[in-house]
């Protein structure tokens, strides 16, 4: 097998002996902060059992029920870090009741104050890696990104641990993924709302297609290869990557080589309202995370994302988070499917080629207590009865709706916005019906964090059409 290196600092060996060598609503501005699980497992063995259990020793924290990591790996990881020449934080690792593994104020943290700190050596890369990979990639001539060859370096680097200098940091990875969608059993995955299993199907064929172009490209570089990578293996690193990524740059975020793990910054959880920044420091070289926001010793630590509902965080990253703002429900199915009195199917059709040409097809949804234009206009368009292109009348009622939707008129007709609130409301039915059938089956399972996600989000879905409901049962505009 090829010796993998990442450069690092040079310094004296630890004490695991592991020296020298991290369409559904888009954020307005994108964070530029990390992407990660709030999984607490940590990577005690693989297939081979080259990563070993060590003895773990807790000490509480009087403040709540918190527990203070302080087992072996732990230790031993504090100590990498040290030798790697990462600057020491006001932060330790501890678990935490509500949201399992986080990390906690050692001290007070003032608001303005950097939390974390990563050097630029310490950073995993697609630059950080090019002297291991690069020609090989040249030479391969298929296109690949960074997030393909980051999960492929940490999938070679678990098949031979103790010969990467990165088995501190290795150790503490989740060892698994089980509350990720992607890994749900069936019976599960048929339980998401139909927008995020669209999410998790688009997510698994991205798996499967870096894996067989990862597959194409150990064909001939077979030497850094310990054994044949298996599927099960790419996917954890797949999902290491994609839960534990920074943007280097947030306002690139399409950039190919743009993304970067970062031992320890990744321990961090996040919370919709914290405020950070993050950004790539080239005065110190580093990579680094800044609260805006004052911390009391003992109290965790978090970062932001960004605006993301709960169905995006459970599917990218395996955990859902409590009163989050940004959630919505997505009905296009269900608009798709409404049978509107009237209206013949050759009028839907075209009503939908309308809305298609308008660029207002699909992406209808329902916030708490708002429902959103698109479906607005989406719908009034279908309420336009009887409809046939070629007559006058249907020409006029286009026209009127286009103007409502350019903010020109108010409405199409008296009869349209008396029957808009009673046909979103039959919408918002539809969805306390996938909710109550839903959570009737959640209910009869045995209790685990796939099932309570699960819960919580048909019980978000319920609550937000129930704040319909009640808006128009109260006659408030729309």
């Amino acid at each position: 097998m090829t010796e993998l290196f990442i450069p690092v600092p040079t310094g004296k060996a630890t004490a695991a002996g592991q020296m020298p060598p991290p369409k559904r609503r888009k954020p307005d501005k994108a964070p530029a902060t990390p992407m990660r699980s709030n999984s607490g497992e940590s990577l005690s063995s693989r297939n081979n059992g080259s990563i070993s259990t060590a003895p773990v020793y807790h000490k509480q924290c009087r403040k709540g029920r918190t527990t203070i990591i302080k087992d072996q790996e732990y230790l031993d990881f504090l100590e990498w870090l040290k030798n790697m020449g990462c600057p020491r934080t006001k932060l330790t690792l501890a678990e935490f009741s509500n949201t399992g593994r986080g990390m906690m104020a050692t001290k007070d943290i003032k608001a303005g104050e950097v939390i974390v700190q990563v050097p630029e050596q310490n950073l995993v890369t697609m630059k950080s890696l090019q002297s291991t990979y690069g020609a090989r990639i040249a030479r391969f001539g298929k296109k690949v990104n960074s997030h393909m060859v980051i999960a492929l370096h940490i999938a070679l680097l678990v098949q031979a641990p103790e010969r990467s200098g990165w088995l501190p940091y290795l150790r503490l990875l989740p060892k698994k993924f089980d509350t990720m969608p992607v890994r749900y059993p069936p019976e599960l995955l048929e339980l998401l709302p139909q927008n995020a299993q669209v999410h998790v199907k688009k997510q698994k064929a991205k798996i499967e297609a870096d894996y067989n172009i990862t597959l194409d490209f150990l064909q001939s570089n077979a030497d850094l290869l310990t054994r044949p990578l298996q599927y099960e293996e790419y996917e954890w690193a797949w999902l290491v990557v994609n839960t534990r990524c920074i943007y280097l740059d947030a306002k690139n975020q399409s950039a190919a080589d743009n993304i970067a793990l970062a031992p320890m910054l990744d321990f961090l959880n996040h919370t919709h309202d914290a405020k950070t920044e993050g950004a790539f420091c080239t005065k110190t070289k580093s990579y680094q995370i800044k609260t805006l926001l004052p911390y009391k010793k003992g109290e965790q630590v978090f970062i932001n994302y960004g605006p993301h509902d709960n169905c995006f965080i459970l599917v990218e990253y395996g955990f859902v988070t409590p009163n989050n703002p940004y959630n919505y429900v997505t009905v296009d199915n269900d608009f798709m499917q409404l049978s509107i009195p009237g209206e013949s199917t050759a009028a839907k059709k075209d009503k939908l080629e309308l809305l298609d040409m308008a660029g207002y097809h699909g992406d209808y949804v329902l916030h708490r207590n708002d429902v959103s234009f698109r479906l607005l206009a989406g719908m009034r368009l279908r309420l336009v009865n009887p409809f046939n292109k070629s007559s006058v009348a249907t020409q006029l009622a286009i026209a009127q709706w286009h103007n409502v939707v350019n903010g020109e008129l108010d409405q199409i007709s008296p009869e349209n916005e008396r029957l808009l609130p009673i046909h979103i409301e039959r919408l918002c039915d539809e969805i306390l019906m996938h909710a109550k059938k839903n959570l009737g089956i959640l209910a009869r399972k045995k209790t685990t964090f796939m099932v309570m996600h699960l819960q919580q989000v048909w019980i978000e879905a319920r609550d937000i059409v129930l704040s319909i409901i009640d808006k128009i049962h109260r006659k408030e505009e729309l």
